[in-house]
């Protein structure tokens, strides 16, 4: 049943056009194979089906329905409607199919999937961007059917959705005639020729009734999705036999799809000594520090992100608990709601939600959970006794704590699942943002040993400790470093008196004018400051002074000489803040370019390299009954004269990303180790019956290979760039920290949770840094005589991007008298992974057109220096690192 009227609809354009990921495109893929394979037809000999299906996907052993039905069992999150869409555009442009009926668990996904196959305008709209619809396609529910004109089923192609509970109350009333049709409605999805089921969460249809139902429409074909491919039989649990793809949860994790699941605990305690009571409330109050540091990062992470073109948007997180039952779930609100429970700050913050609450108590606890993503809703402690149902898909879920429930590795998966959607769409790379907590105090062990295993959705590593949490947030202030004797004598000269009091002053008023200087710059995003600004800072710290209650009397003997030296103050500040600015260039891109790729050197992983040679027989396949094949002897095939390495970099020619003259030599070896493996585990003649029937899949594990992150790097060559002027002020960070100590303090701790201070030639007077080699690097800037000052740049202080959109962040901005310095601290393992490389290239380019726009401007050149860690001594000299490193 191929359709010719859209031919450049093909798997691979779908799955470009609708941007899918991987397991989309994978399960799109095993879609094709299957209706290129089979003759899929009304009636067809299911036998002959299932056992080509099984041939081509063995995990397939039945389709458990009375019709052709495929699972593909995709975790949560990966994005099963929008694979829906796929199907859908898929089989009418390939097909010629133009009938499918979608069949929905519950309420909250029925409406939710009318919007995403529906509403163009809804940014979740699946067929957004396909051209093969003229229109949206008719959508016809489950509350319009029996009202709806024959001529509205006439369009170019239909979907019908129907919510399971309705479908099946409905069908005695889908069974009576319908005046618009002249046929029940029932009869008339029965009797269309094309007509595809699908199926959403299928888990939920297999019970006896829904089951038959389902059955009577006799649909040429049901596709399945859901992330628990499992049915229950009484106290066992039955696995699918018809999944032809799976992509559990522990993949989707690994592979960036979700967020990372944590298991948080405390060390050296034995939780079995505790009462039910005293752990239930432990772990609320673990849960609730877990919380408080997933929302203080959140912060951080959206105010360092933001650009005025760019705003990132604030995620308000919050923590779910599951109880055990209604009466443990009321004892919990009353704790949490307590001032025991951190003093009561909760009290307006916490629901119940569960199936006993009536009337307008479950209303408004109900409307609070299903707008709960929503950053003004109060709510951040949602207290609930089952597991909430599927389709209620948020995205600020951040803690999760299990209070005495059942601890089947089954349930965890799906409590963990609540809380893996991506706020941000995407990974951001900062691990708290990135993440979902469970406490897990006295599950615990059975969490790592679950992580011993392959399948399982933690790692042995994601754990956190509560007593490690980082609990503080600071924002950085700028460096202004007059010292306070010379400040004093300074106000004395103006004629303030020398007392105790007016010294407190005196610090008091330097410590609000920076602080004032400070936020005008923040506000108006730029150093430079007007004289009516200015003016306005100077009666603002007058005013606070006045206010001070200690301060005032004495403020008011020395006014005078205090308002001269004041005003003198508020200039001299604002001047430092000035000379404290680092301009960072802002380039344009005035040419796309071409995307260009490279490739760093590397040894092929060979232990997926494990095809065995094939014997040289003949199959004879019957095509109406696949079920029958049958296999003769053929002589053996003679491989003299075949080339296996020419074969397989004809393939990879063909990539893409590959550029055979920028990495023949690269190419060479990988395809040499895949030839050398063969030979040497077999001998020439097999190596060669090997590459020969394998030759693509070859091919292909090395091209995957290949694109590796570690592997892989991409620019944009014949780039135009341009100076459009420089940022008008540095970007203050807000840093998440557990301790604060000066720059030269020893700490014992991890060096990522410290924020250090006492900073006097950076820009700001506090930073965090990634390693050592950084801090020794910051110390050696501060007692360096060529340096005037120095960044740790924020996210968005350079417009520099990588890779395929990666933002660059460099390690420091330096200036000293002749020129600005990028700098880069990278240990030596690190030195040729292909992100360090391209950034390389990028930031060597970004001064080469920062230096031409200086020069013709009078200005300090760029320069890029790249310095090896272990190169970094508290005895080296910035000059002689430059010297040594510069790119």
């Amino acid at each position: 049943m191929m359709n010719n009227l859209f031919p450049q609809y093909t798997t691979d354009y779908i799955s470009g056009v609708m941007s899918l990921r991987k397991p989309q495109e994978n399960s799109l893929r095993i879609l094709e194979e299957i209706m290129t394979s089979i003759h899929v037809q009304k009636g067809m000999n299911l036998k002959a089906a299932l056992g080509g299906v099984h041939a081509l996907y063995p995990i397939c052993s039945d389709f458990e329905r009375d019709f052709m039905s495929l699972t593909f069992a995709l975790a949560t999150g990966v994005g099963k409607t929008r694979l829906m869409g796929a199907f859908i555009s898929y089989l009418y442009t390939q097909h010629g199919i133009k009938n499918f009926f979608v069949v929905a668990p519950n309420t909250t996904i029925y409406e939710k999937l009318k919007k995403d196959l529906s509403d163009p305008s809804n940014p979740k709209y699946v067929f957004k961007g396909l051209g093969c619809f003229h229109t949206p396609p008719q959508i016809v529910t489950d509350d319009d059917y029996k009202a709806r004109q024959i001529s509205l089923f006439e369009s170019d192609i239909r979907i019908f959705i129907f919510n399971i509970d309705k479908f099946n109350k409905e069908e005695s009333n889908m069974k009576k005639i319908n005046e618009y049709i002249g046929d029940s409605f029932y009869e008339y999805l029965a009797n269309l020729p094309d007509l595809v089921l699908i199926m959403d969460e299928s888990h939920h249809y297999r019970a006896k009734k829904g089951m038959q139902a389902i059955n009577e429409l006799h649909p040429l074909l049901g596709l399945e999705l859901t992330a628990t491919p499992i049915v229950n039989s009484g106290s066992k649990q039955v696995l699918f036999k018809n999944v032809v793809y799976e992509y559990p949860l522990s993949k989707a994790i690994e592979d960036g799809y979700t967020r990372t699941p944590f298991a948080g605990t405390r060390t050296d305690i034995n939780f079995y000594n505790f009462g039910e009571e005293e752990l239930d409330k432990i772990m609320l109050i673990d849960g609730a520090k877990l919380h408080e540091r997933a929302k203080k990062e959140l912060q951080a992470y959206a105010l360092n992100n933001s650009t005025e073109e760019n705003p990132v948007r604030m995620v308000k997180p919050f923590m779910l608990v599951v109880c055990k039952d209604t009466g443990h779930a009321r004892w919990v609100e009353d704790y949490i709601k307590s001032d025991e429970f951190e003093g009561g700050a909760y009290k307006n913050k916490t629901i119940t939600v569960h199936s006993k609450q009536k009337g307008a108590e479950s209303e408004v606890n109900t409307k609070l959970l299903l707008d709960v993503e929503n950053y003004d809703n109060p709510v951040e402690i949602v207290i609930h006794v089952n597991m909430l149902k599927e389709g209620w898909d948020v995205n600020n879920l951040y803690t999760i704590v299990p209070l005495r429930t059942a601890a089947s590795k089954v349930l965890r998966e799906q409590m963990v699942g609540r809380g893996l959607r991506l706020p941000y769409g995407k990974r951001t790379g900062n691990e708290i943002v990135d993440a979902v907590y469970l406490t897990a105090h006295d599950k615990f062990q059975d969490i790592i040993n679950e992580a011993q295993k392959g399948d399982s959705i933690f790692k042995a590593g994601n754990v956190i400790r509560v007593e490690d949490i980082e609990e503080n947030i600071s924002t950085t202030q700028m460096t202004f470093d007059f010292g306070s004797h010379v400040i004093r004598e300074e106000a004395y000269s103006y004629g303030v008196a020398n007392t105790k009091k007016t010294n407190e002053i005196i610090d008091t008023a330097v410590n609000f004018v920076q602080e004032e200087i400070a936020k005008e710059i923040h506000s108006t995003k730029t150093v430079e400051i007007s004289k009516e600004q200015k003016n306005k800072i100077f009666k603002k710290v007058a005013e606070r002074i006045k206010e001070d209650k200690d301060l005032s009397e004495v403020f008011k003997e020395n006014e005078n000489p205090f308002y001269h030296w004041l005003n003198n103050t508020v200039e001299e500040t604002h001047q430092t803040a000035k000379e404290k600015f680092i301009p960072i260039p802002k380039l344009k891109i005035t040419d796309e370019g071409v995307v260009e790729y490279g490739f760093v050197d590397f040894d092929l992983d060979l232990s997926e390299f494990n095809h065995a040679p094939i014997k040289n027989d003949l199959l004879i396949q019957n095509l109406e009954d696949l079920s029958d094949l049958q296999r003769i002897n053929g002589d053996a095939i003679d491989f003299a004269g075949y080339n296996p390495k020419k074969v397989i970099l004809e393939i990879l020619r063909t990539k893409p990303e590959i550029d055979y003259e920028k990495c023949s030599d690269l190419l060479f070896k990988l395809i040499s180790q895949v030839v050398d493996h063969y030979k040497d585990k077999y001998d020439t003649n097999l190596m060669q019956n090997i590459v020969m029937m394998n030759k693509k899949d070859i091919a292909n594990k090395i091209y995957r290979q290949m694109l590796q992150d570690d592997h892989f790097y991409c620019e944009n060559g014949f780039i135009q760039y341009s100076v459009t002027g420089t940022s008008a002020y540095n970007l203050p960070q807000a840093y998440t920290w557990k301790k604060r100590i000066n720059l030269y303090e020893t700490y014992k701790d991890n060096i990522k949770s410290i924020l250090f201070d006492g900073i006097k030639k950076g820009v700001f007077s506090s930073a965090k840094f990634d390693s050592y080699p950084e801090l020794v690097f910051a110390r050696v800037l501060e007692n360096d005589r060529s340096v005037i000052n120095w960044l740790r740049p924020a996210q968005n202080e350079f417009n520099i991007t990588y890779n395929r959109g990666q933002h660059y962040i460099p390690d420091f901005v330096v200036e000293t008298e002749i020129a600005f310095f990028i700098v880069e601290v990278k240990g030596e393992d690190k030195i040729n992974h292909p992100d360090v490389i391209a950034k390389g290239k990028k930031a060597v380019k970004f001064c080469e057109v920062a230096s031409n726009w200086a020069k013709a401007n009078k200005r300090k050149e760029w320069k890029y220096v790249f310095i090896p860690s272990k190169e970094v001594r508290a005895n080296s000299s910035f000059d002689s690192l430059t010297e040594r490193f510069m790119k």
